[in-house]
């Protein structure tokens, strides 16, 4: 038995112990605090992080499938590939700053901080308190030093300007009418769709030359008029990257990567990167999909 499967079994068996009639999410936000200094150190002594973070991803999946609720889902591992790629072909390995705005279960913050290499900072961003607890224990246990803030992302926030901002932006309306009037991509009646808000207020914490890199639904980019009218005004969308097809149950729910930056920005080139990313799988494709990018970054 190979170390992830016995370290999964491990945790999952004391998990399904504890919950009871309870949500197994609920025991393994529990379990994984570690108050006990031995179980703490059984894991961190004898399981090395890569595999911790493995685990994780299998709990997670396991305690969201009981959850069976759209609005507590993970972003694929994949996605979080192609996000920390894209990163160091941009960064290198550069000393940066990188937040996760609405980070739920932190999964996709915990890839990239094993996938970028160098020297970051890192906070963490959500109002579900039930995915904050869940965050400080992971981050915790696999040693990943992060500031973990509960609140929503769309009020005002106290962090520093960031130099990336990434985020899987939840599908759907924003409940909090009042609060969707402080921006310009509200709609004029009704709810506003969330990830025009993001995308503004992912803008609002970006350094001059920082760069957002959001998983949008694909939807958004069959551009309304007043978001056309931010883009001329505001900011810079820099890359539209399409995500494979395949990966999603229907074209409805299919996603892309966005790149936006500040007006006046000396990290991107000006003209659009448009693309779409091939399969993971297709190793040739994927490697001359970021080819393509790297050239792009040169040409500014």
């Amino acid at each position: 038995m190979s170390d992830l499967e016995k370290l999964f079994f491990k945790i999952d068996k004391q998990v399904e112990e504890t919950k009871g009639q309870g949500l197994y999410f609920e025991a393994l936000t529990k379990y994984l605090a570690l108050e006990n200094d031995e179980d703490y150190f059984d894991i961190v002594d004898n399981y090395d992080k890569e595999t911790i973070r493995k685990v994780y991803q299998f709990l997670l999946l396991k305690a969201l499938k009981e959850l069976n609720n759209p609005s507590y889902d993970i972003t694929p591992e994949v996605i979080t590939m192609y996000v920390s790629h894209l990163i160091e072909c941009i960064y290198g390995e550069e000393k940066i700053s990188i937040a996760d705005f609405a980070s739920g279960s932190g999964s996709f913050l915990i890839n990239i901080a094993a996938l970028v290499k160098g020297e970051k900072d890192f906070i963490s961003i959500d109002v579900d308190s039930n995915y904050v607890k869940l965050q400080q224990n992971i981050f915790n246990l696999l040693e990943v030093p992060a500031e973990i803030i509960n609140q929503d992302v769309l009020k005002p926030l106290n962090i520093k300007k960031q130099d990336v901002i990434i985020s899987d932006v939840p599908f759907g309306y924003y409940a909090d009418e009042d609060n969707s009037l402080n921006y310009k991509l509200c709609s004029s009646e009704g709810y506003s769709i969330n990830a025009l808000l993001f995308i503004e207020q992912v803008a609002n914490y970006l350094t001059e030359d920082g760069v957002g890199v959001l998983v949008v639904p694909k939807q958004i980019l069959e551009l309304e008029d007043n978001f056309k009218k931010f883009l001329e005004e505001e900011i810079n969308l820099n890359a539209v990257i399409t995500l494979p097809e395949e990966m999603f149950k229907n074209s409805s729910q299919a996603k892309a990567l966005i790149l936006i930056t500040k007006k006046g920005q000396k990290k991107l080139p000006s003209q659009v990167f448009l693309a779409e990313v091939p399969s993971y799988q297709n190793k040739t494709g994927y490697a001359s999909f970021i080819e393509e990018f790297n050239s792009w970054l040169e040409s500014k």
